[in-house]
Parts: C-alpha cells; sequence; structure tokens
C-alpha cells in the first residue's frame, strides 16, 4: 500500500508539472516581449558624477521635461558598465538625451553665456543649430530583436 500511495504521490506531481509547463509555454507565445537596446557612451572625460539619461517614446517633452520621459535612468558612472542594457523595450522610435551631470545637481551647468560646462549628448549623435535637435533628427528604431547605438557625450 505505501508504494501505490508513493507512486500515485508522484504520478499527481508530473502531470500538475506537465500542465504547468504546457501553461507557461502558451503564456509566453502570446506575450509581445521586446528587444534589448544596448547603449555605448563615448568620450565621458573622468568617472565623477552621474549619467543622466532619458528615453523619449514621443516628441512631447522632448528633451527638455524629463517628467515626460518614457524611461529615466540615474547612472553612477564609477559603476557604469558598458553597454548600459534596456531589457526588452517595446518596438517602436524612441529618442535619447543624456547628461554627464558631474556635480550631481539634477541640472546642466553652465557658463555666464549659458554654454555647456558638463557633457551632453543625443541619439544618433545629432546636435541642433541653435539648441537642441528635434526629436525626428534624434529618433531611431528599436526592433523586437533590439539593437545597439553609441551616444558621443560632448563637452
Amino acid at each position: 500500500m505505501g508504494k501505490k500511495l508513493w507512486f500515485t504521490k508522484i504520478t499527481i506531481s508530473l502531470v500538475l508539472l506537465f500542465f504547468q509547463l504546457q501553461l507557461a509555454g502558451q503564456v509566453d507565445s502570446v506575450t509581445p516581449s521586446g528587444g534589448d537596446l544596448r547603449i555605448y557612451f563615448q568620450g565621458l572625460r573622468n568617472n565623477r558624477g552621474v549619467v543622466l539619461l532619458s528615453i523619449f517614446s514621443t516628441a512631447t517633452g522632448y528633451p527638455a521635461d524629463v517628467n515626460k520621459a518614457y524611461l529615466k535612468y540615474r547612472i553612477i558612472v564609477k559603476q557604469l558598465q558598458l553597454p548600459f542594457i534596456v531589457k526588452n523595450l517595446k518596438p517602436g522610435n524612441y529618442a535619447i538625451a543624456l547628461l554627464h551631470d558631474e556635480d550631481e545637481n539634477g541640472k546642466m551647468l553652465t557658463s555666464m553665456f549659458g554654454l555647456p560646462k558638463e557633457g551632453y549628448g543625443f541619439s544618433n549623435n545629432v546636435m541642433g543649430l541653435t539648441g537642441p535637435p528635434s526629436f525626428h533628427k534624434a529618433s531611431f528604431s528599436v526592433p523586437s530583436n533590439g539593437t545597439t547605438i553609441t551616444i558621443k557625450v560632448k563637452y
């Protein structure tokens, strides 16, 4: 009788495991997943402060209103691993603005003439003529299998 009870418990456990695996397979096959966005930063002049990275999915607020960013990251430069990876980003068009906030005050340090004193950069490495570039010029596509970009930091 003991062997029969043991066999029954194992059989029930295997059947439950089988159904759990089947269910997991069905869920995974209908759940869309995004691709990874790998970002390399080129030209950081030192390892002080943080990199403030704002990823926008629309032109609304780009690049100055970080509260309207789709995703925001505060990356301690000393702990920065390259590439910086944004996992499972849904496919679409995005534009990135970054600030190397060396003094960690959360804003761009400028000269008395308004020129940047800290590093900054935009996706596609574009620059505007009299200010930041447009969302359209900085935007890039992230397909479902992900992509890799490099942003040059300017000082």
